[in-house]
């Protein structure tokens, strides 16, 4: 009799530190995944940040040099390379107008 006491016991005790293990491990998941979705938006935020950004840059350097009527060799170096990138992040506008117009430019030294 006094062993199965004992053994009710043991598995109680078992059954409690059971069930704390797996609540504790369900709320660590659960934070982890917060603390990704946070992150995962961050990053979606600063690549729109970033995309206007470069959407800014290069309609910056369209009027510019669209009414000098030339662009520099490195402004247009730098052009493509910007507009690479904004096309990377799946950009999409007015930019895939203008930018044929700015590679159309002669280029001065």
């Amino acid at each position: 009799m006094g062993k199965e006491i004992i053994l009710k016991v043991v598995l109680t005790i078992v059954g409690i530190i059971t069930t704390g293990a797996v609540g504790y491990m369900t709320a660590k998941i659960n934070q982890y995944k917060v603390k990704e979705e946070e992150r995962e938006n961050k990053d979606k935020q600063q690549e729109l940040a970033l995309k206007c950004l470069l959407r800014s840059a290069i309609t910056k350097i369209y009027y510019k040099y669209m009414d000098l009527g030339y662009i520099p060799q490195f402004e247009r170096e730098n052009v493509i390379y910007m507009h690479e990138q904004y096309k990377s992040m799946d950009g999409n506008s007015y930019i895939d107008e203008i930018y044929p117009e700015i590679l159309k430019l002669p280029v001065k030294k």
